[in-house]
């Protein structure tokens, strides 16, 4: 899930304390328990452990450490609960977004949110606003030169898959070659030793 700076609680001073990371200072995402019993927000521990802290409780104070960490069951439903509870995405303002909902409505909906142009693939370096998107588009000189790089993309594969073909014959004449050098070679052999029994024949 998003991160709690990419949005705000409308109704945050209703929340229960209890129901808060220490850490962040928002209610948990995807919670884990420590060692000592304390619960955080999962990505927020996670970060404490990646630069080698110490647990943040105060009457714990361990090492931290991945594998202290486990899942909070008892907070699954309450989790699911606080998943309902209403967010401001402060990209473009948008209320009364389900916080489950919220990533979603960035990767989606948000006019606020960067997205990159559709021909980033064919070079274009654009980067901007959702809603800046389409204008951007109708001047796009890459997404124009498109249908053109697509028929190259197509000759290019199409190239690609020629020569994988010809490699497999290649590999498979080889093969072929080899096993009849292969059988040549028997085959002068036992000329070879044909002769010599003649040759030994005549002289008796």
């Amino acid at each position: 899930m998003t991160s709690n700076n990419s949005y705000e609680y409308i109704d945050r001073a209703n929340i229960d304390e209890k129901l808060i990371c220490e850490l962040c200072h928002n209610p948990f995402i995807d919670p884990v328990v420590t060692q000592c019993g304390r619960t955080y927000c999962g990505q927020c521990i996670e970060q404490k452990i990646e630069i080698g802290l110490h647990c943040p409780s105060q009457s714990c104070y361990q090492l931290l450490s991945a594998a202290h960490l486990a899942p909070n069951p008892t907070l699954r439903l309450i989790i699911s609960m606080l998943d309902n509870l209403k967010v401001r995405c402060r990209l473009c303002g948008e209320t009364n977004i389900n916080r489950r909902n919220f990533d979603e409505h960035i990767q989606e909906s948000s006019p606020e949110q960067r997205i990159d142009c559709a021909g980033r693939n064919v070079g274009c370096p654009w980067s901007g606003p959702r809603n800046e998107h389409s204008e951007h588009t109708k001047t796009c000189l890459f997404e124009k030169l498109r249908p053109m790089t697509d028929s190259l993309h197509k000759v290019i594969k199409k190239q690609s898959l020629d020569i994988e073909e010809l490699q497999k014959q290649t590999e498979q004449q080889k093969t072929e070659f080899g096993q009849k050098i292969k059988t040549l070679e028997k085959e002068i052999n036992t000329l070879k030793s044909s002769m010599k029994f003649l040759s030994r024949s005549i002289y008796l």
